[in-house]
């Protein structure tokens, strides 16, 4: 629940926006009625298609050359046909058609493929069956069937085109052959797409999540340059930025090598990931860092009460900011910057237009536009809630200069009571603004102390988490906040709420016409805080999202004399305009920076091509073995549903962007099914292994066994994902 505004995205970007296709799709609903997205949705499959035939082809052609007869070559599985009664409605086989001595097919379930293979089958059931196929019929047969009885076979007593026939080399070979066409098919696909030219959003930091980890290391408008042991340079997409954080757990720090926004020498920092800062994905270790923006318009639908809805003439989308105020922008953060220094002031902003024209040919020069932009004065309920002792304090900020620990409680501000947490940046910019410092009062160790310490500008407001404190951007400081009324500030509402209320439950009251499109789902119930660990300044950051004037209700708990005496109480208060504090940001909705790579020729490519496989080899790997440790939930693993949603939101971004998904896909592919689970080709290459050094084939009971083990394990694990898919649809839906 970031502060928005001026940024559309908050801290769950990290993880969330690979699957921000319905988003897509519910804040355009022209999708739908858009012919290219249907084109989008036919490369999907076909690339996909694509794919798992790559694989059963290498199964196909290496069989072939080894001899072996092939019965079928299937796109998808011919499992079954759907019926009403006993007509066939849809048959079990889309398409098929029989050339040579194989056919070939499109089966109904879109799950993968198959090659069939006399003397093979991944189907225990079918074992004997297919090792009666192989055999020649002759009067040995029978001692064929005792040999195999103990885990030893006659091969020259089998069928010279059956796979069992083949020597174990030949066999690996034939089973290894849809990896390794996978893995190679992988390295053209990104060789094309690096040759071709791809979009990808950078790893430049844009703000920091309050109180994480990042924002800790002030790592707010750094440029990454290294993470561990992976350079930034060329094509490093964001999302391999936040998956190093993911994936390295919060076990041990990661060494990051970045550069300082305005600075250009490289400095090495260290961050130890943190679980807990996404409210949906407690399990992953994250950061808390956001993506850089650009000061141009995006195409998001500005929100109603802002000043950048009211703004003369209003913004288009489109347009690229290039002056605030008089002074140059080159930069979204050196507009931010702008912003908070002057809070308060009506501001002239000036942006770069496309011209309108008719004539798709012309090369008119942009126009200049002028546009007044009103300050954002703060939503104010007039009340306060409770401070709790400082829990992060920034790396090299005024407050760690001054001395301030981390458990200081600061309870009085110049010598006067504290007064509320959510405009402390804001008194505290005043005094930036007249070059002054402030002397706090402090509780350390249950001792007061005073504390003197000098505020600053911050180049970027930071991002308000999940039931994470609130940061103190000027001073560096990050603060929880409890939910007891400790301030009362206005007259009207001391009669209905008291000191050391404690809010438990709170509902917007906004009827469809006020209501901010972004918190809906928010709007529908009340939140009860205490439950969902919300804290105040998130239910603050929504308000700041609502016209003046909104109501809420609240529900608090009022303590008696014993806890007995104590008693539930709803009031519903509205939000007023503050005379004193105003909002760094104004709604303005800026676009993610974008940055284009282009090899300059195919040996770069290929390169390249092969070292994405590589990575995502690696990133294949790891995330098995962090969930096989426990380190993550199974829970955040996707089904095919998953895989399609992302593919459709990549194939939406050009072809080079569906190109490089498809080289994760395969890469994906291979990892898993050299898994050592019988029925996947690990496990077929297992059996073979253990031939290959025992010079004898695994017992046919003990195979059977384990490949009914193996298949009861893959067909667990789809019926889960797929469950976790249609968990995913019900809640986008």
């Amino acid at each position: 629940m970031g502060e928005r505004g001026d940024v559309q995205v908050d801290a769950g970007v990290m993880i969330d926006s690979i699957l921000n296709f319905p988003t897509l799709l519910a804040e355009k609903p022209s999708f739908w009625f858009d012919p290219s997205s249907y084109w989008a949705i036919a490369r999907v499959v076909m690339g996909l298609g694509f794919v798992i035939f790559i694989h059963e082809l290498g199964h196909f052609l290496v069989a072939k050359a080894c001899g072996v007869k092939c019965d079928k070559f299937y796109v998808g599985f011919d499992a079954f046909d759907i019926k009403i009664g006993d007509r066939v409605i849809i048959p079990r086989s889309l398409l098929k058609w029989q050339w040579g001595e194989t056919e070939y097919g499109i089966g109904i379930l879109p799950l993968g493929g198959y090659v069939k293979m006399m003397g093979q089958d991944d189907n225990p059931a079918n074992y004997e069956k297919e090792m009666e196929r192989s055999r020649q019929g002759n009067s040995n047969s029978q001692d064929n069937e005792k040999l195999l009885e103990v885990g030893m076979v006659d091969r020259s007593q089998l069928d010279p085109r059956s796979f069992l026939a083949k020597s174990v080399i030949q066999r690996i070979a034939i089973i290894s052959a849809g990896v390794i066409f996978n893995l190679i098919s992988a390295i053209f696909f990104a060789a094309i797409a690096f040759k071709s030219g791809v979009n990808f959003t950078p790893a430049k930091i844009g703000n920091t999540q309050g109180g994480s980890p990042a924002w800790e290391q002030n790592l707010a408008g750094a440029e990454i340059k290294k993470i561990g042991k992976s350079e930034t340079k060329d094509y490093f997409p964001w999302l391999n930025l936040a998956e190093h954080f993911v994936l390295n757990g919060d076990s041990e720090p990661i060494e990051i090598r970045h550069i300082p926004f305005g600075e250009t020498e490289e400095k090495t920092t260290s961050i130890l990931p943190k679980k807990g800062l996404l409210r949906n994905n407690k399990d992953l270790a994250v950061s808390g860092i956001v993506p850089r923006m650009t000061p141009v318009i995006g195409d998001i639908a500005i929100e109603k009460g802002t000043p950048a809805a009211q703004a003369e003439p209003p913004f288009v989308a489109g347009d690229k900011v290039i002056k605030v105020a008089g002074v140059d922008i080159n930069s979204d953060l050196e507009m931010r910057r702008l912003l908070i220094q002057k809070t308060k002031e009506e501001l002239e902003f000036v942006v770069e237009r496309k011209a309108e024209t008719t004539d798709s040919k012309s090369n008119r020069a942009p126009e200049q536009v002028n546009i007044k932009v009103k300050p954002n004065p703060m939503r104010e309920l007039g009340f306060s809630v409770d401070w709790k002792p400082i829990a992060v304090i920034q790396k090299n900020s005024p407050a760690e200069k001054a001395g301030l620990k981390v458990g200081d409680e600061i309870v009085k501000v110049d010598g006067k009571p504290r007064g509320d947490l959510l405009t402390f940046n804001r008194r505290l910019l005043e005094l930036v603004r007249e070059d002054k410092s402030i002397e706090l009062e402090i509780l350390r160790d249950k001792s007061s102390q005073s504390v003197t310490v000098k505020p600053t500008y911050y180049l970027v407001p930071s991002s308000v988490g999940d039931n994470q404190p609130y940061a103190i951007d000027s001073i560096g400081v990050a603060i929880p906040q409890g939910l007891k009324i400790e301030t009362l500030s206005d007259q009207e509402l001391t009669t209905r709420l008291q000191l050391n209320d404690e809010i438990r439950m709170v509902r917007f009251l906004v009827d469809d016409t006020t209501k901010s499109a972004r918190f809906k789902e928010i709007a529908k119930e009340p939140i009860d805080l205490i439950e969902s660990q919300t804290s105040w300044n998130e239910i603050d950051s929504i308000l700041q999202q609502f016209p003046f004037g909104t109501s809420i209700e609240l529900t608090v708990n009022r303590p008696g004399k014993s806890p007995s005496d104590s008693k539930i109480v709803t009031i519903q208060t509205k939000t007023v305009e503050s005379k004193d504090y105003f909002l760094e940001v104004r709604g303005i909705p800026l676009t993610q920076l974008e940055q284009h790579y282009v090899s300059d020729n195919w040996s770069d490519a290929f390169r390249y091509g092969a070292l994405q496989v590589l990575r995502d080899i690696q990133k294949v790997g790891k995330t098995l073995k962090t969930l096989i440790r426990g380190e993550i939930s199974p829970k955040n693993l996707g089904g095919p549903g998953t895989i399609a949603v992302v593919a459709t939101s990549e194939a939406a971004e050009g072809n080079s962007r569906l190109l490089l998904f498809l080289t994760f896909l395969s890469a994906n592919l291979a990892v898993v099914n050299l898994l050592p689970i019988p029925v996947l080709d690990g496990g077929h290459l297992l059996f073979l292994a253990y031939e290959g050094i025992f010079r004898r084939p695994v017992n046919e009971k003990t195979q059977i066994i384990l490949t009914y083990v193996g298949l009861a394990m893959i067909l667990a694990l789809m019926v889960f994902v797929i469950s976790l898919d249609i968990t995913r649809f019900s809640g986008w839906l």
